[in-house]
């Protein structure tokens, strides 16, 4: 609660961060290139993707073993993002 009394409010936005590794991960189609074009483990973009899904609600990926295909939202909201980065 704030000083007031009054429930937090959800974010309104997801972190840069998740935006930032779902843009890589989106753009190479993999986590482990996401990973290593941002000096972090694969591990930590999986995360972060899983986050990112769980706060949206939408499936952003389609995993297989091998492949990584993004979804007809990640297509979408991968563009949302990139427009949104590159006014950062």
């Amino acid at each position: 609660m704030d000083p007031l009394n009054r429930p937090r409010a959800r974010r309104l936005l997801p972190s840069l961060t998740a935006l930032q590794f779902f843009d890589a991960a989106a753009r190479h189609l993999s986590f482990t290139r996401a990973a290593a074009e941002l000096s972090v483990t694969q591990s930590a973009i999986s995360r972060q993707i899983r986050q990112l899904e769980d706060y949206i609600g939408q499936q952003l990926f389609h995993r297989s073993t091998n492949r990584l295909i993004l979804t007809s939202t990640g297509a979408e909201y991968a563009v949302a993002v990139r427009l949104v980065l590159d006014q950062a």
